[in-house]
């Protein structure tokens, strides 16, 4: 098992650089070096891993400056990329097709956004970035799931024309990015939108503006926990099915743990989630055999007086 890669010399300033053309054997989870033959890694060629199947993961290293076209076009499993912004070069259909591709992982150290809105450009469907971003203290996290969208073509035959219009809230949050920062004000005006679009969605929005709360727009905490809080017995049960245990378990913990800004005037205090569907809950993980979440949920929804008893 082998990287396929070719010498190549600079055009600016005649420095010798290593470009990516291939792999050879099992890429699964596939990582990028930084140096081959003691020559950075600064480019990954022209459809180098296009149309393979066996690629779920890729991490490319902040080496690699430039992605040529269709580098990894209709990869169909390729679920998650992580890199980061170095990047100066960003060709056409890079991620194309590859309709797996959920999550995107980057670390923002030059503060260039340019490549979340290549990505975004990219796709048209619902993709989640987890964002890393530089700061004097260390690194700030921010998670921002992008909705999808659908051009919409009409024919109007009486008018001889063609109508056009976007279907969905994707298009709208995309505006959020530009090169060198992110509208996170905007993108939390957005939610009315996003609610339309479909539970699943405005849930994930919500989650990752409540535990990764990067400049939340004022007033919009309160938005984003009424919104968690309604739909706690479907949010737990959907993480409990999720295929990936350890992240969703931690977000589980996180939402078991989150405190809301105001105390809640009712029996279950300050807490984001009701008590009712943390037990419904536990009833779905003891059912499905997810003794880890069964645990953490009992830990966080054990009522006063005795443990909960539930029949399979």
């Amino acid at each position: 098992m082998a990287f396929l890669y070719e010498k190549k010399k600079s055009k600016k300033d005649d420095h010798e650089y290593i470009e990516i053309t291939g792999f050879e054997g099992n890429g699964e989870k596939l990582v990028i070096p930084d140096s081959i033959e003691g020559l950075p890694v600064e480019a990954i060629g022209n459809h180098s891993f296009s149309g393979r199947e066996d690629i779920v993961s890729v991490e490319i290293p902040e080496s690699v400056k430039t992605l040529y076209g269709f580098a990894f076009h209709n990869c169909k499993n390729l679920e998650r990329i992580a890199l980061f912004d170095s990047l100066d070069d960003y060709y056409d259909g890079v991620c194309r097709q590859c309709d797996k591709l959920k999550i995107i992982d980057i670390t923002v150290n030059n503060s260039w956004y340019e490549v979340i809105r290549n990505f975004l450009a990219d796709s048209d469907r619902t993709l989640e970035f987890r964002i890393h971003i530089k700061t004097d203290e260390g690194y700030d996290e921010a998670r921002l799931t992008f909705p999808e969208f659908v051009y919409d073509f009409n024919e109007n035959t009486m008018a001889r024309t063609i109508q056009f219009s976007i279907a969905g809230s994707g298009y709208a949050y995309r505006e959020c990015v530009d090169r060198r920062s992110i509208d996170y004000r905007e993108y939390d005006r957005l939610f009315d939108k996003a609610v339309i679009d479909g539970n699943a969605l405005s849930e994930n929005i919500a989650i990752g503006r409540l535990i990764f709360p990067k400049d939340l727009l004022v007033g919009y905490r309160a938005v984003y926990e009424k919104y968690v809080r309604k739909n706690g017995a479907g949010i737990l049960c959907r993480l409990i099915d999720d295929e990936n245990e350890d992240e969703s378990l931690e977000l589980v913990k996180a939402l078991l743990t989150y405190r809301c800004a105001d105390a809640q005037e009712t029996e279950d205090g300050d807490k984001l989630l009701k008590d009712v569907d943390i037990d419904k809950a536990i009833e779905h993980a003891v059912k499905s055999g997810k003794t880890l979440f069964s645990a953490a949920l009992m830990d966080a929804g054990a009522p006063k007086g005795g443990a909960m008893e539930f029949t399979l």
